[in-house]
């Protein structure tokens, strides 16, 4: 009964000895001190840069221009096929297109689209349909208006 009662005790000794050593575990690491700063920084930093953004981005409009690409006849009249920029840090969306004929001042004919939505720093393309050949008179592009997103 003697042996059970060492080997017992052993096994038991054994069993303690991990625990002793999660004691010590305990302890963060300078490493992780290193890492968990950085982390934070970096989590202020993102959060800095978003307020930034969102606070000065609110005040933003943005610069739409409207540009001719080509006019082609089609079966139906004629084509002007535009491009739609936007030159601003700020999304437009609901942009109003409209393309006016004129000879002298007055104006002959009108034709209009609207532009889903304009990312910032990107453009879009479309096309307005005339009855009349843009080519053979002053051909106006202009964006009348927009909403923001």
């Amino acid at each position: 009964m003697g042996q059970k009662r060492q080997r017992s005790m052993k096994s038991g000794a054994a069993q303690q000895t991990p625990k002793h050593d999660e004691s010590r575990s305990k302890k963060p690491h300078a490493l992780e001190w290193v890492v968990g700063g950085l982390s934070a920084l970096v989590v202020l930093a993102i959060v800095g840069f978003i307020l930034y953004h969102a606070l000065n981005t609110a005040a933003m409009k943005p610069e739409l221009r409207v540009l001719v690409e080509q006019v082609e006849a089609t079966d139906n009249g004629f084509r002007v096929d535009f491009r739609a920029v936007n030159g601003s840090d700020v999304t437009a969306a609901g942009v109003e297109i409209e393309g006016r004929i004129e000879r002298d001042a007055q104006t002959i004919e009108t034709s209009g689209v609207t532009i889903d939505y304009i990312p910032a720093h990107s453009g879009q393309r479309g096309g307005l349909l005339f009855s009349r050949d843009p080519s053979r008179y002053r051909l106006r592009l202009v964006a009348k208006g927009y909403t923001d997103p």
